[in-house]
């Protein structure tokens, strides 16, 4: 029996950098076996003497990869690998050049350059995975908040919200906040129609996106969700968007837009003119990475794939 592959998950506690990770754990978990080591940096701090010194503190079984997202990671990534010989892969466009990591994954809008060790994917990695069968009476909303990048219009979300919900009366739909949405917008939809259920962020339990995305034949974001936009994407769902107001124009905005020329997203402004959600071409980011990943590391062939 083949030995598992020991990766060591570095995390800074912040769910959106682990959200990264985890989802080319899961890929690579669908190819080969893989045994995972998390380590979380708040509690085990490495700095500048543990690379210095070419030590990681505790003992921990030599890791084959050191998988780090955020810019919280890349010491320690560095200090693993000098401590141990196994190659970093680096989610995200690091803080540190390049050459410094073994494997670099960044999003198409950082603009990775052209060479071996980089790859680029369509946005963030994300653990979710094509459902296989979606249904036409399900719909998911999912709500942000106001962000560096955008701002926040109460009353034109919940007149967006209410346009879409009564052209759908026979879909039945979950709708939920996050962290960043405005306690008083949660107050002033949870009752917005009797076709749909209302979460705060507080009330849905770990895993509940991934799961309603499984199941929900259109989805709505509003558009400050970036990692949303994504994960609805991945799912396979026919996604629509959610305008909020732009408060500066980078990357990643142009980024939403780029998908909104290629018709793999919908706008709001689209819909109502049309009343037709588009569908963007099934595919996993993750289980791509993790195949290139693992074919770079010569643990997987062309008959094994």
């Amino acid at each position: 029996m083949t030995a598992p592959l020991v990766v060591w998950q570095l995390t800074d506690g912040k769910p959106g950098h682990e959200h990264q990770t985890l989802g080319l754990i899961r890929a690579m978990e669908r190819l080969i076996p893989v045994q995972t080591i998390r380590i979380d940096l708040r509690q085990q701090p490495v700095g500048i003497m543990d690379i210095l010194m070419r030590r990681f503190p505790n003992d921990y079984p030599e890791p084959s990869l050191v998988l780090g997202a955020g810019h919280g990671t890349h010491l320690a990534m560095l200090a693993a690998k000098l401590a141990t010989g196994g190659r970093t892969v680096v989610l995200m466009k690091p803080s540190l050049p390049l050459s410094w990591f073994d494997y670099v994954i960044m999003p198409q809008h950082d603009h990775p350059p052209h060479q071996p060790h980089v790859m680029g994917t369509y946005g963030v990695l994300n653990p979710v995975t094509p459902a296989p069968a979606l249904k036409a009476d399900r719909g998911l909303m999912l709500l942000g908040g106001p962000s560096k990048r955008h701002g926040w219009d109460e009353e034109s979300m919940v007149s967006q919200m209410k346009a879409v919900l009564a052209a759908n009366p026979n879909v039945q739909w979950q709708i939920s906040t996050s962290r960043r949405t405005p306690e008083h917008t949660f107050l002033e939809i949870r009752n917005i129609a009797p076709h749909a259920k209302v979460w705060s962020a507080s009330e849905t339990p770990q895993g509940w996106v991934e799961q309603q995305l499984q199941e929900a034949g259109q989805v709505w974001v509003s558009e400050d969700s970036v990692s949303m936009i994504f994960e609805s994407l991945t799912a396979g769902g026919q996604v629509g968007v959610l305008q909020t107001p732009r408060l500066q124009e980078d990357r990643i905005t142009q980024a939403i837009d780029q998908l909104l020329v290629q018709r793999w997203l919908t706008s709001f402004e689209s819909w109502q003119k049309s009343g037709v959600l588009q569908r963007a071409p099934r595919f996993c980011e993750a289980d791509r990475v993790a195949d290139w990943l693992l074919r770079c590391e010569g643990l997987l062939t062309t008959a094994a794939a």
